[in-house]
């Protein structure tokens, strides 16, 4: 079955909405920063994958990183590379993540993310990111985003 990786529009909020309520991920705020999402999209229209942004001053942060079994590596690659240039195209400095999986540390490794323990203050305001930092284990992590000098 082909499959299209594409950015999220306003028509597709309310099928977004009920892919991460059916993956039990909270959809908050998904109609807010709807043109920050990059999608998995089936032929027939259903949603295969997705992650999307929270833009915060700045900086954004990962959330709504969901995959359907039989996902490939090279759709998550790909998925992950579409949401980066949105991030790039909005200028976005960083980007920010939150995980309580060690093993998911390797993988956000490759892709660029490395731990940190310095975050913004700008963070700190944010609900989402203030709800993912209280699970246990939670591991804070960064890539920088775009031409941003990294000296």
């Amino acid at each position: 079955m082909e499959e299209t990786i594409r950015k999220a529009e306003q028509k597709d909020i309310k099928k977004l909405e009920s892919f991460l309520l059916e993956a039990n991920v909270n959809a908050d705020g998904i109609a807010d920063s709807i043109n920050y999402y990059s999608l998995l999209e089936t032929k027939t229209g259903g949603l295969k994958a997705c992650i999307g942004i929270e833009p915060v001053n700045g900086v954004g942060l990962l959330r709504s990183f969901v995959i359907s079994e039989g996902t490939t590596q090279v759709q998550i690659m790909l998925l992950f590379d579409r949401v980066i240039r949105i991030a790039e195209s909005n200028h976005l400095e960083s980007l920010y993540l939150v995980t309580n999986k060690e093993s998911a540390v390797a993988f956000f490794n490759k892709i660029g993310f490395e731990r940190v323990e310095e975050i913004p203050p700008t963070l700190y305001n944010n609900q989402h990111f203030e709800n993912v930092t209280h699970v246990d284990n939670a591991i804070v992590m960064k890539m920088k985003v775009g031409n941003v000098d990294n000296s």
